[in-house]
This record gives C-alpha cells, structure tokens and sequence, in this order.
C-alpha cells in the first residue's frame, strides 16, 4: 500500500514566518507571438514538505547532493503519536516512552496531530506549533544509533515563538560527525503510518543546496 507524506507545492503553500513565497513568472507566451509556453519557478529550499540538509546551519556541512539521491530508502520508518498543546516543547521524556521499540530506525516521525490545523487554522499551525527541545538530537544519536532522519506534522523542528532554542535544536541534528536530517512539513494525517514501514523520498532538485522540497511516499506492507 502506497501513501503520499508530502504536501502538494503551491503559491499558497504555508511557510515558516519571513519565507519567501513560491512565484511562477512567464517567461514566453503563445499568445504574445512566442512559439511555446515557457515558465521559471523561484522558490525557498524550505518551502513545503522538504528536507533540511546540514548545510541549512552548518558552514562546512553536506548539501542536498551529498545526503539524498533521486529515490533515497528510509527502513525501518516508524511513526509515534506524541499529541502536542500550542507551543508545547516535545522533550526526550515524551520520546523516553517509546524509544526503545525504534531503536533499529533509520527514520522517525512524530505526529504531534498539528496536522489537523494546517487547513483549519493556517496561522495557528504557522505560529504557535509544538516545537523540538535541542536535547533530543543526542538522545535519539544514543538510542538509535543507525538513525538518518528525523521529522514531523508540523511546519518546523522550531518555533518563532523560540528562536533561539530552535536554532540550537537545528544545530545538534544536522552539524557535527553524525547528521540527521530534517524532514519538515510532513502529511501524518492516515492513522496506518506507524510500524516498520519503507519511506522514500524523491526531491525536486538536487544540486549542493541547504534543503529541497521532496515528494514523500510510504510504503506499507
């Protein structure tokens, strides 16, 4: 069974707060005399469901290019439902509760249920999301010492409400000898992610960038 994890990229895509919006500009038009139809797309490496590579907070950290390829494997994937308040901190004592039934991932989600107001309440989901304490990174290095990726229904592992400790929380995942990738933005909505399952993600664009917007699939057995 195939289900899609990804947002579908619009110029309404909502974004982090002070991220530029996607434009499509006409570059060539039939019907001024041209002879095809001819667009670009300028856009944020972190627009929509996207994968923050180290890059993103580290100088001398890996691209885009170097961490995925055009269909990158995540097996095992598990998801946990860790239900999150406005602005609620998700901290290793929620993770401490299930950790030790992932401890062979190479990817983990987190389905705060933040998913629910992406469309009911945009600005809500924008603003006032759980967000990550920058304990965790270690934590889940220690536990689940083949983990590659971490991500989640919300719009970011940071909140603009906590900045500073969002920053920090970028940091210990993607900077040092053992990156783990962000994966942001993410659609958890269909109860049957959870268990064991094989993700893959397809990115737009592969270049030496900080991030990418990715098209998700999991596939369930």
């Amino acid at each position: 069974m195939i289900i899609l994890l990804s947002y579908p990229l619009t110029a309404k895509t909502l974004l982090y707060p002070n991220t530029p919006a996607p434009v499509i500009h006409q570059l060539r038009s039939m019907e001024q005399g041209d002879n095809a139809n001819t667009s670009s797309i300028t856009l944020s490496t972190h627009s929509g469901t996207h994968v923050d590579a180290p890059r993103h907070f580290c100088k001398q950290g890996k691209t885009i290019a170097d961490c995925l390829t055009v269909d990158t494997t995540f097996f095992p994937t598990y998801c946990i439902d860790m239900p999150k308040p406005v602005s609620e901190e998700i901290t290793v004592s929620d993770l401490e509760r299930s950790i030790s039934l992932v401890q062979n991932a190479e990817a983990l989600l987190i389905r705060t249920g933040w998913h629910t107001l992406r469309s009911e309440n945009p600005e809500q989901y924008i603003t006032n999301h759980p967000w990550v304490s920058p304990d965790v990174p270690q934590f889940l290095r220690e536990k689940c010492p083949g983990l590659y990726l971490f991500g989640l229904d919300q719009i970011s592992v940071s909140s603009p409400l906590h900045r500073q400790a969002g920053h920090e929380c970028h940091r210990k995942f993607l900077c040092g000898k053992k990156p783990i990738l962000l994966l942001e933005d993410l659609n958890l909505s269909d109860t049957r992610i959870k268990e064991a399952f094989r993700m893959h993600i397809y990115p737009h664009f592969i270049d030496d960038i900080d991030g990418v917007p990715v098209t998700v699939i999991a596939d369930i057995q």
